[in-house]
């Protein structure tokens, strides 16, 4: 059965796949987080490749197929361009989304946590300082939407936490 949805999605990964075809992680707001695959998106003449960037805000349609998504169309909403300019913000950045993409559950709806996701974007760009406050804030905020604590924890505790739930290292923060 074929269906074509329309959504606003935060890009939360991207990673090539054979010949000119993408796997795109999206964090959306009727979805949650879905793995979209993106036929001939590394063409030349592709005009969905500029809006695919890792933190991107952008409007998408997908497909439905077999059981996975297909992106059929793009609508660039906001790049943040004002994160992408500051090393520091990058990082922040990177961090936080590399947080939600292992944390959150494939294929179900968390309404309330792309809202914070999204106001976490948009206070990033417009800070001047501060930054791992700010991450500290967001990180918690999001675990405790989540269920995984209660109390607010400081950024190493919450790194350490993080890396107990999803296995692995998470990035090095140099902020």
């Amino acid at each position: 059965m074929l269906r074509a949805k329309r959504s606003e999605a935060i890009v939360l990964r991207k990673r090539t796949l054979l010949n000119k075809d993408v796997l795109l992680t999206f964090f959306s707001s009727e979805f949650g987080k879905i793995q979209v695959i993106a036929k001939g998106i590394k063409k030349i003449t592709s005009r969905r490749s500029s809006h695919m960037q890792t933190a991107n805000l952008v409007q998408i349609l997908v497909q439905n197929k077999d059981e996975r998504f297909f992106l059929q169309e793009t609508s660039l909403t906001s790049a943040f361009s004002q994160i992408k300019n500051n090393d520091q913000k990058i990082q922040v950045l990177y961090f936080f989304l590399f947080t939600l993409e292992r944390i959150l559950p494939e294929n179900q709806n968390e309404s309330d946590v792309y809202k914070l996701s999204k106001q976490f974007l948009v206070a990033l760009s417009r800070s001047d300082g501060c930054f791992s406050g700010l991450l500290t804030l967001y990180l918690n905020k999001m675990l405790r939407l989540l269920g995984y604590i209660q109390k607010d924890k400081e950024l190493d505790d919450l790194k350490l936490f993080i890396e107990e739930i999803i296995h692995e290292k998470t990035p090095p923060l140099i902020i």
